[in-house]
């Protein structure tokens, strides 16, 4: 994986929306997966926004700098989080925002790229969802399996990285994807909104989760879930050695298992990536599905996925 690794990506499909006000914090901790009252401007989170019934709206990567809340998430997702969260926000003195548009995110990984980024961010560590801000956006950490960062940059930030970088190092996006599904790492799209609890995306292996906080939207069904062990579902990388240009995957594509001598239904797509000579995927499935175990594409028969090894245990 190491030539793999070195690259810079433009995030086309990452938006963000922001939280600021007087009570930014107390609203949003009735909102989300995660304790926002513990969250600092050294650390991100990986968390849940959902419905009163605990499916998920959206998953991202939180961020606070200087008193503002960012999260961090497919841009096709924002639409009906954003509806939910200002419905509710109406009754506190917050603030919520749709990111401005300079804002801009890249993908980065390896040292020949890393060393670009000294002009920017001169201290870097590679502690997993470690955050460095300045005046010029964000630098977060993501080290699963090998450390990259989420760039989330203002318009001063994208000007000298720019300068700084050559364009024809770039990868398409779908490296990136590639990365976080190795890493085990869901998201959730337009196609698959309010589909799924958390726990069926593996947000609790990636402390997605917090179970000890005080109530928030869907927290009765999510730690129903946890502590009735009523969850059947969870999230499984799968592989498919051989490109097929003509193939077009989408999140919310139906997967099948064979059982005997017929296939019945197997799970979701979650997400999909191209990587070199393989396609990956990361799909909602049964939760005692094992590493090797073959599924389908149910439009597609023809195309089988074999089950990969997680990066992390499943709770």
């Amino acid at each position: 994986m190491s030539s793999q690794n070195e690259f810079i990506a433009k995030l086309n499909q990452l938006g963000c929306v922001t939280f600021s006000g007087p009570q930014a914090t107390e609203y949003l901790q009735g909102q989300i997966t995660v304790d926002v009252k513990k969250m600092h401007e050294n650390a991100a989170r990986i968390g849940a926004h959902c419905d009163f019934k605990g499916k998920t709206m959206s998953v991202f990567t939180a961020v606070l700098s200087s008193n503002v809340y960012h999260l961090i998430m497919r841009k096709s997702a924002i639409e009906k989080s954003l509806a939910e969260f200002k419905k509710y926000g109406v009754f506190s003195k917050v603030d919520i925002q749709q990111a401005v548009p300079e804002m801009s995110f890249f993908g980065i990984s390896g040292k020949a790229t890393l060393d670009a980024l000294k002009s920017l961010f001169a201290e870097l560590n590679e502690q997993h969802l470690s955050v460095l801000s300045n005046e010029f956006g964000s630098a977060i950490c993501i080290n699963i399996s090998t450390p990259r960062y989420i760039l989330a940059l203002n318009s001063d930030g994208l000007a000298l990285f720019s300068k700084l970088t050559n364009v024809a190092t770039y990868q398409d996006e779908n490296h990136w994807e590639a990365m976080d599904i190795i890493d085990g790492i869901p998201y959730i799209e337009a196609q698959t909104n309010n589909e799924f609890v958390p726990q069926m995306l593996n947000l609790q292996s990636v402390d997605g989760i917090d179970f000890d906080k005080g109530c928030y939207m869907g927290q009765e069904t999510i730690a129903r879930t946890k502590f009735l062990g009523r969850n059947k579902r969870a999230s499984y990388i799968l592989i498919h050695q051989g490109v097929d240009a003509s193939i077009e995957l989408t999140p919310g594509d139906a997967l099948e298992k064979q059982a005997g001598e017929n296939w019945r239904s197997g799970g979701t797509v979650l997400q999909s990536a191209v990587l070199n000579d393989a396609t990956l995927l990361f799909g909602v499935l049964a939760n005692d599905t094992q590493t090797g175990d073959v599924l389908r594409l149910k439009a597609f028969p023809e195309q089988q996925f074999t089950v990969s090894a997680l990066p992390y245990k499943l709770d």
